[in-house]
């Protein structure tokens, strides 16, 4: 209780939706709701007819019986009829400081008014998002952060628009950026690696559980949640997708080029797939261990023609066999030959408290020809007709096939191409049974 009979309280009355307006109010426990709803209409001139409200700092409507519990830290909001406007609850926040800006906005650091707790607002300015993708990118990162409750992945607390921006609010991680941490201490420890390997890893892991890719993983979007730099937490998930297996996924040539998987930059296939991820993971580890990502040239040109090699400088031969042997697994030309999730965490956990442990040869490891065949890859060779490219990124589309009824005692030479339609719904048993395809050189049939 906050009131009572020997001391009254100032409370701040914001108006609901502008909170450029605001008065103060003293008020005591015999204080009613018509009286403090009268002196807010006098001090923010609206017209003493009209049917005002009062709400608290989460949307809920006040009442005489609630009085006596007010918060005196906490903000009011008047409304002139209309329901509580979510971006009022931004003045429960007081601003400290910026903590940095990007491409679709700025991060400050607030501290809640009530609770005292310090979070990172992220602001996305509606004047830059110019196209439908990046709408769609603004909100994507609020359902999947909503949905995703991981010790390594940063916590949205809330997030509401304001009339020309999109506020996220999220938990503070004061350690700093990854990258920041790795320029002033140089290459990690092989155990300070597997500590942050190991975090990062189990995190993906769950996203990827959760049918989530990230799609924009590096060093700049891990930070330390404290200052002792020990937990990491995983942010901006601004580009992530969503995917099926079997699926076509979300397609997008969104990231950061030092880390973007060779099948992107090839416009070869830009679906979202957790072996993207694995890629960009495989770059991150890399750099803990030597403090330079593994591709890198003069011009964009030469970056860009190194990923699609595959073509780095090895990991120092004073590093442990197991990373070698991991590094390798996750940095390959051919999405399908990259090691799973469940395989990297179960190879980090193994060698993270004896790395020099022996590690087994790798039968799986790519040879220059499977990487030729990737990156000069042709339709396959087939006796159908000409194949239709599904979209610009010339995914192949073979056509439907549809079984030929050939006359007694004669050969098939061919199988014809026949339209898009669906089947007939099976009549009986033997209709549910799948067509089967005469293939060519097929045995002749005997005559009845």
């Amino acid at each position: 209780m906050y009131l009572n009979n020997s001391s009254p309280v100032k409370i701040t009355i914001f108006l609901n939706g502008n909170l450029k307006k605001k008065c103060q109010l003293t008020i005591q426990k015999s204080s009613t709701m018509s009286e403090i709803l009268s002196d807010c209409k006098d001090k923010l001139s609206i017209d003493k007819h009209t049917k005002c409200r009062l709400y608290d700092s989460n949307g809920g409507q006040l009442s005489d019986d609630d009085l006596e519990y007010i918060n005196p830290d906490e903000p009011l909001f008047l409304s002139k009829g209309e329901k509580f406007s979510k971006s009022s609850s931004l003045a429960i926040y007081e601003e400290i400081k910026q903590l940095g800006k990007g491409g679709f906005g700025s991060v400050f650091l607030y501290r809640n008014r009530i609770t005292k707790q310090e979070v990172a607002l992220k602001f996305v300015e509606l004047k830059t998002i110019l196209s439908p993708e990046d709408v769609n990118r603004v909100f994507t990162e609020i359902g999947v952060l909503r949905n995703l409750k991981h010790p390594n992945i940063v916590k949205l607390i809330d997030a509401f628009d304001l009339h020309d921006k999109v506020c996220f609010v999220m938990e503070y991680c004061r350690g700093g950026e990854l990258k920041q941490y790795l320029e002033e201490k140089g290459p990690l420890s092989e155990r300070e690696a597997f500590l942050i390997a190991c975090q990062i890893s189990d995190a993906i892991r769950y996203c990827h559980n959760s049918r989530v890719v990230h799609r924009d993983l590096k060093l700049e979007n891990i930070l330390f949640a404290t200052e002792e730099k020990e937990q990491i937490k995983i942010v901006d998930f601004g580009i992530s997708g969503m995917f099926a297996l079997g699926g076509e996924g979300d397609a997008s040539d969104a990231g950061s080029l030092l880390y973007i998987a060779p099948e992107v930059l090839s416009g070869k296939d830009n679906r979202t797939n957790p072996a993207l991820d694995i890629w960009s993971l495989g770059c991150i580890f890399y750099s803990l261990l030597t403090k330079n990502l593994p591709f890198s040239g003069e011009t964009q040109r030469e970056v860009i023609n190194r990923i699609l090699t595959c073509q780095y400088p090895p990991l120092p031969q004073t590093i442990s066999k197991s990373w070698h042997k991991l590094i390798k697994g996750m940095i390959r030309v051919k999405p399908s030959k990259r090691w799973g999730m469940l395989r990297i965490s179960e190879h980090l956990y193994k060698y993270r408290n004896n790395p020099d442990a022996e590690v087994s040869s790798d039968s799986e490891e790519e040879t220059f020809e499977e990487k030729k065949i990737v990156l000069k890859k042709k339709p396959p060779s087939r006796s159908y007709p000409k194949l239709v490219f599904a979209d610009k990124q010339k995914r192949y589309k073979t056509p439907i096939l549809r079984p030929v009824e050939i006359p007694r005692g004669k050969k098939s030479n061919s199988i014809t191409p026949g339209p898009r339609r669906q089947s007939p719904a099976p009549q009986n048993k033997v209709a549910n049974q799948a067509p089967v395809l005469i293939q060519r050189k097929s045995i002749l049939r005997k005559p009845a």
